[in-house]
């Protein structure tokens, strides 16, 4: 009897230990070591380390199914962690080096850039099957859905354009001009305005998603690579790999508002609206910096892996 419970009570802290508790995390994918970090963001620690595919780079959360994504650029596949075991549970194979990705509300599209062949897939993830192609510009990098989940936006690097796609038709709706070497993407709260971070303009090109144009541009510091805003669209922050900073950028009047220092070589970037604080992975110190946004003041960094990146939409809630 005695041995029965013992081998219940081991099973049952198996259990609590393989399950996350409800919390917020961010999953930092390193592409010095093939590993995702997953950091408490309330306890602004590691509680675990994934091992992935090779030279991983993007992240997308499905919310809904509690699933993370990751593309793994040398790996030619996507890994897929569940979100409450921490844990890899299956990965797909792609035919291409894939960077950008995103997910669907409804968790049964994902969309994924190739990077090296001027085209989009999407992927239907239950089977692993790719469900249609979209020619795109060369070098597609940054992937961003609308709010209704209509139209996908395409960063082109190599042609410095946004392609503007129907996720209906998987046709190509526009094709909008902006700075050089277009990068990471991001979508103001009320869906009214993409971002789009041009690496080699050092500016960002403000986008009117009505319209489908550029209706402002804005200085930023050397070599950008991500931007996310705060959660009333007030502030857009800006990741500037050039010069290990992140810039500050009041969206009302399209104006720098300061610039921070921060840990060397700013890659991925996210705003963690539960705690009130911005997530940076940098490349070079292999660490997470954390930022009160309230104060705008640095907090204790958090170790990761190594080359972390982060390139998406890194932050979710398990529950």
């Amino acid at each position: 009897m005695y041995s029965m419970m013992r081998s219940i009570g081991v099973w049952l802290a198996l259990g609590w230990v393989l399950t996350a508790p409800a919390a917020d995390y961010a999953y930092i994918t390193n592409q010095g070591d093939n590993t995702v970090s997953v950091v408490d963001l309330q306890q602004r620690q590691v509680v675990n380390t994934i091992v992935v595919g090779q030279a991983p780079v993007g992240v997308a959360i499905d919310r809904r199914q509690q699933k993370v994504y990751v593309s793994n650029v040398e790996g030619h596949s996507l890994t897929v962690i569940d979100m409450r075991r921490q844990q890899v549970t299956h990965t797909i194979p792609l035919p291409i080096a894939p960077v950008g990705i995103t997910v669907n509300q409804a968790g049964d599209r994902v969309y994924v850039a190739d990077w090296y062949h001027d085209r989009l897939l999407v992927v239907d993830p239950k089977h692993g099957d790719v469900i249609a192609q979209v020619e795109v510009g060369p070098a597609p990098g940054g992937l961003q859905l609308s709010h209704d989940e209509a139209t996908l936006y395409v960063a082109s690097r190599d042609s410095n354009e946004v392609h503007v796609i129907d996720t209906q038709t998987h046709q190509r709706r526009a094709r909008i001009k902006v700075g050089q070497h277009p990068f990471g993407l991001s979508l103001r709260p009320d869906g009214k305005q993409l971002f789009v971070v041009n690496v080699y303009s050092d500016t960002i090109s403000v986008i009117d998603t009505q319209r489908d144009e550029v209706v402002a541009t804005i200085a930023v510091g050397r070599r950008p690579y991500c931007a996310t805003p705060d959660a009333l669209g007030q502030r857009l922050f800006v990741t500037n790999t050039g010069e290990d900073t992140v810039s500050v950028i009041d969206l009302n009047k399209h104006q720098l508002l300061r610039t921070m220092r921060v840990a060397g070589t700013p890659e991925g970037i996210a705003y963690d609206a539960a705690h009130q604080q911005l997530l940076v992975a940098s490349w070079m110190d292999n660490v997470l910096t954390v930022i009160d946004a309230d104060h705008l003041s640095l907090q204790a960094p958090i170790r990761v892996g190594a080359q972390p990146r982060a390139f998406g939409q890194f932050v979710g809630h398990v529950h």
